[in-house]
């Protein structure tokens, strides 16, 4: 969906309105930049430029690209637009109302895939600012469609599949502005806002091995705003030379936010549901982003509800939660030195609907109370090669070469509530990876670790009570906590220090265990 939305504000067809600024730009200047753009990403531009006048007409656009790997190639072509020059310095871009695209995209073993696309665009008003090597576009339109034409898919490897679908996509309330910067590297940095977002598709095939299989999906989404800060080789970004692009400045990062967010998913196989799956979305926003310094995800996402159906399922599941936020980092680039990482993922006030509760526990013996899943660890790594040296990769895994190595882990924060328990922990370990026989072909562990657990036994003598535990087994439970546990201060609470000595020592609460 993101990619999808930025089709009408991140590409060379946005559209604008600027304040006349002192520099001048030509309509040649504008379509080089765009090409620029263009083939930096790895698509080579064909087409038509005729000029009259103050017009510089593009016509007869195709763009394609050979996808990487031998994975086949893709070809778009499409009418074009106007770069009208005026007397102030600035260039109009005119876009017609209705702009066909053709899309023909051919895979390994000669399977290939055509598709149309209506792209529509309602009260378009776009214009340039600057000079040749910076200049900027400021876009507005009231409403943008793309609807999804005549789906094909041919070839040895799709002749058991009949394949169709449609798809709409309906954008309104679009604006925005789209900085280019050429130099040696390409930056091109865009903030859009959107007020509604719309989506609907829906595909059938006729498998001969599965039989009529057919999927229908909406999604909207209202309130959108997006930055977008692209920085990559004016000449182009080369996928196997990767690692010495970023090196070297190349970085992408992306960030959106929005006010309200539904999805509706529902997939068939001949008539009968296999899954049907319904989300909605509060507040939400999310950054992603990958540079020299590695790559990274934040999410964020209020009043999160989830029901799913699916036939495995004796029953149907619903789940809410007040807020989940995710937070994940981590590096791609060999160095000779430890670099960090994160992952933290923090599910808040986490509840299962009460006909669900019903179905195990009828009589309301386990406390419904808001549940809670948070994980937050930190650590360093040592990267032994470049992750995205796909040759090095193949390399090292052929002949069995250790790529990295875990040097540091920090448990920042654990809370698993659920059902009246709750498990809580930090600590915070280093790794002799010299030692991989102390902990049997594990790197060795340093360092210590605090944890608790409480209402621990009430919750065994509840499941007790509802049949799901023998008593057996709920004493032997009992017995093996006590080997690394410790009365805490409050009712129903355990404690356990765990300690772990540089000689493979592990002890609990003072105790020696191993």
């Amino acid at each position: 969906m993101i990619r999808i939305s930025r089709l009408f504000t991140g590409t060379a067809t946005a559209t604008m309105i600027a304040v006349p600024a002192a520099a001048e730009i030509s309509a040649n200047d504008v379509w080089n930049g765009f090409t620029t753009y263009y083939n930096a990403i790895g698509l080579t531009v064909d087409a038509t430029e005729t000029r009259t006048g103050n017009r510089l007409t593009i016509s007869n656009l195709k763009l394609s690209a050979q996808f990487p790997f031998e994975l086949g190639s893709f070809i778009l072509t499409t009418t074009g637009l106007d770069l009208i020059e005026n007397a102030d310095g600035t260039v109009d871009i005119i876009a017609p109302e209705s702009l066909p695209l053709a899309v023909a995209i051919t895979l390994p073993e000669d399977v290939f895939v055509t598709t149309t696309v209506d792209y529509r665009l309602t009260g378009y008003q776009a214009r340039v600012a600057g000079d040749p090597d910076e200049f900027t576009i400021t876009y507005r339109l009231a409403r943008a469609d793309v609807e999804l034409g005549g789906l094909s898919i041919t070839g040895p490897k799709a002749k058991d599949l009949d394949f169709v679908g449609t798809f709409t996509l309906a954008a309104r309330d679009i604006s925005g502005e789209t900085e280019y910067t050429i130099g040696d590297l390409l930056v091109i940095t865009q903030d859009s806002q959107m007020g509604a977002l719309a989506m609907n598709g829906s595909f059938t095939g006729k498998d001969a091995r599965q039989g009529d299989m057919q999927t229908t999906m909406s999604s909207t989404m209202s309130d959108v705003q997006s930055s977008t800060r692209i920085s990559v080789p004016a000449t182009g970004i080369d996928l196997m030379n990767l690692p010495a692009q970023l090196r070297d400045g190349m970085s992408i990062q992306y960030a959106s936010k929005m006010r309200q967010q539904t999805s509706s998913q529902r997939i068939t196989v001949n008539g009968n549901i296999v899954s049907d799956q319904s989300t909605n979305i509060g507040k939400s926003s999310s950054t992603v982003g990958l540079s020299k310094d590695g790559a990274w995800m934040k999410i964020q996402a209020d009043d999160y509800a989830i029901d799913y159906t699916m036939p495995e399922l004796p029953f149907p599941f619903r789940m809410v939660a007040s807020e989940i936020i995710g937070n994940f980092s981590g590096p791609f680039l060999k160095s000779d030195d430890d670099q960090g990482f994160v992952y933290m993922f923090d599910i808040r006030d986490l509840r299962i609907a009460d006909d669900l509760w019903n179905r195990f526990d009828p009589d309301a013996v386990l406390p419904r109370d808001a549940g809670r899943f948070l994980l937050d660890l930190s650590g360093k790594v040592r990267l032994f090669e470049d992750l995205l040296d796909f040759d090095a990769m193949r390399d090292a895994i052929e002949n069995g070469t250790k790529v990295a190595e875990l040097t540091g882990l920090t448990l920042n924060g654990m809370d698993i509530s659920a059902a009246g328990a709750q498990l809580t922990g930090t600590g915070t370990f280093t790794f002799d990876n010299s030692d991989v026989t102390t902990f049997q072909g594990l790197p060795a562990p340093s360092g210590t670790a605090s944890l608790q657990i409480s209402g621990l036994n009430a919750l065994m003598d509840n499941l007790i009570k509802m049949g799901l535990l023998e008593n057996d087994a709920a004493f032997g439970m009992r017995m093996g906590l006590g080997l690394f546990t410790v009365a805490g201060d409050g009712d129903d609470t355990l404690v356990s220090d765990i300690e772990v000595k540089p000689d493979g020592q592990v002890l609990a609460n003072g105790k020696r265990i191993k």
